[in-house]
């Protein structure tokens, strides 16, 4: 019986996709306008989790910390500033980034899944929500962008083939973060 649950565990896998509702960047670094004197940035990033649309709680731990600098990583590639720091300190713009995970499923279907060793397979949507306040070295807001994207996981037994296929949420997290700064260009607020 117990190698048969090592089994189960071992075989177990889900797949993740993403929905694709968000439009893909056009230029990556974006290039229009790009000012001569080009801007230091503050970036302020905090990332919050809610279950079910429940409250949202600050979220902790090493997912928190990795899309924390996948979205410092973006405003850096982006070639826009001349300095990107993640200590407040005397800035141009000041960045105030919220990552918000809404993630939906059924717990009655979760508790099935779990029971029958993953043999019935359940599935949960995460919704990633990434709200950009920009404002000047006044502390003037500027404008906000908010930006989504829906990812599907299934988990189900057999699913382990498909582990290497799922989606990356740090991709997810750079897409958010790349078109963000793409409308802020757009929108002559960087």
């Amino acid at each position: 019986m117990k190698g048969l649950i090592l089994v189960a565990v071992l075989l177990t896998g889900c797949v993740s996709y993403s929905h694709h509702e968000l439009p893909p960047v056009q230029v990556w670094p974006p290039t229009a306008d790009a000012p001569v004197q080009k801007p230091t940035v503050y970036v302020r990033t905090t990332v919050m989790s809610q279950v079910n649309g429940g409250p949202a709680k600050p979220a902790m731990g090493a997912a928190a910390t990795v899309a924390q600098g996948v979205v410092v990583d973006g405003f850096r590639e982006s070639g826009r500033f001349a300095q990107v720091s993640t200590d407040k300190g005397e800035s141009d713009i000041y960045a105030e980034a919220t990552l918000y995970n809404d993630e939906q499923f059924s717990m009655a279907s979760a508790i099935i899944t779990g029971a029958t060793f993953f043999v019935i397979p359940t599935t949960a949507k995460n919704t990633y929500t990434l709200e950009t306040v920009f404002k000047d070295d006044a502390g003037k807001e500027l404008g906000r962008i908010r930006k989504s994207e829906s990812v599907r996981t299934w988990m189900q037994l057999l699913l382990i083939v498909a582990v290497p296929f799922r989606q990356d949420i740090q991709e997810v997290v750079q897409a958010l973060t790349r078109s963000t700064l793409e409308e802020g260009v757009q929108r002559g607020l960087l």
